[in-house]
């Protein structure tokens, strides 16, 4: 009896035993489904880089040594990213879907690799659903503290789940976090001003809204031009700057454009921006330039300079880079605000498909 007694103690003291994944590496393995033929997971970062094969059922398995805990890329030969915490000793399996990528992760385990993983995550994506810090900018002030509130309780709920997280992630998320809120509540009087009024500018750029007006713009054939003048007509409008290389790529294919439609009811109108910032303070320096390039380039259409108005044009059409393409109807309402460049190749179906003949 005493002998039986002594084996099962014995038996009962191995079944408990937990393995140790040993502390010199970490394995890594898992599925992804939908993951596709000969998909391969990279993962890279401070002097590492492994990639691991997926199998054609979408499970993985490797192991790899890291010279110490930290974040590293996670992506694969067809496009996808994402991250992943790694620390010498972990045992991860994760399981997702390629199709949805680091959103559907999720790492199998109590322990700290898994909850680490796990956390961050689940923060990255109430973060990706409920911190949009453009809408919570525009939402009036009592509302704004409450969404922020309420986005600090979510992200302290998510780190509840994983109690066993790395004490350094944890730390990491928090930081990352509390500097979200610190900016969103610094800012907020000044961005929620300004944020306002880009939304009531933009509101005025959507089709069908009258389009704002420019008036006496310099012509480079003498006189001046104002958008009223073009009424009747499809106005197709180039903002560009002679500084601006995108711009100039964009010429070749507006030369053509303006050939092929050449005689039909469009008119194409580059504006151009150049101002004294750009040439030493000197406003008749920054129309010089824009009157050589028009020539040297022979530029064709309808070219003018916005001059000193060029900011408030900017402002009402809410141009942020150039070069920039509006598209204008007949009665100068806008079709969009911002229009498919010359370059795009289904730009001529496009305005043929408007009517323009």
């Amino acid at each position: 009896m005493k002998k039986l007694g002594l084996l099962m103690m014995s038996a009962l003291v191995l079944f408990s035993c937990k393995e140790e994944h040993p502390t010199d590496y970490l394995s890594f393995a898992g599925k992804l489904e939908n993951s596709g033929k000969d998909t391969t997971l990279l993962i890279t970062g401070f002097s590492v880089k492994k990639m691991i094969k997926i199998n054609s059922d979408g499970t993985f398995k490797d192991s790899l040594k890291v010279a110490k805990p930290d974040f590293f890329s996670l992506s694969t030969n067809t496009g996808k990213r994402g991250f992943v915490y790694l620390k010498n000793g972990y045992n991860l399996t994760l399981s997702g879907d390629a199709s949805n990528f680091l959103k559907s992760f999720s790492y199998k385990g109590d322990d700290e690799g898994a909850d680490s993983n796990n956390l961050m995550i689940g923060r990255f994506n109430y973060a990706q659903n409920n911190g949009d810090a453009r809408k919570i900018m525009l939402l009036e002030k009592e509302p704004f503290l409450a969404k922020v509130e309420q986005f600090k309780n979510g992200m302290d709920s998510i780190a509840k789940l994983y109690p066993k997280t790395n004490a350094d992630v944890l730390k990491t998320s928090d930081d990352q976090n509390k500097k979200f809120y610190t900016s969103l509540e610094t800012n907020y009087d000044r961005m929620h001003d300004a944020m306002v009024k880009q939304q009531q500018a933009m509101a005025k750029l959507q089709k069908g809204k009258v389009a704002p007006v420019f008036t006496n713009y310099e012509d480079y054939k003498g006189g001046t031009k104002s958008l009223k003048d073009f009424r009747g007509n499809y106005v197709y409008i180039d903002v560009w700057a002679t500084w601006c290389r995108p711009c100039i790529a964009q010429i070749p294919y507006l030369k053509k454009l303006e050939k092929e439609f050449e005689g039909k009811n469009i008119a194409f109108v580059s504006i151009s921006t150049d101002n004294e910032r750009r040439s030493g303070g000197d406003w008749n320096k920054a129309r010089g330039k824009w009157r050589k390039m028009v020539k040297d380039k022979s530029l064709g259409g309808v070219q003018l300079w916005a001059g000193k108005d060029e900011s408030r044009l900017s402002q009402e059409y809410i141009i942020n880079g150039i070069p920039r393409f509006i598209l204008i109807d007949p009665e100068g309402k806008i079709v969009e605000s911002n229009a498919k460049r010359p370059s795009d190749p289904s730009i001529s179906e496009y305005f043929t498909s408007l009517g323009i003949k």
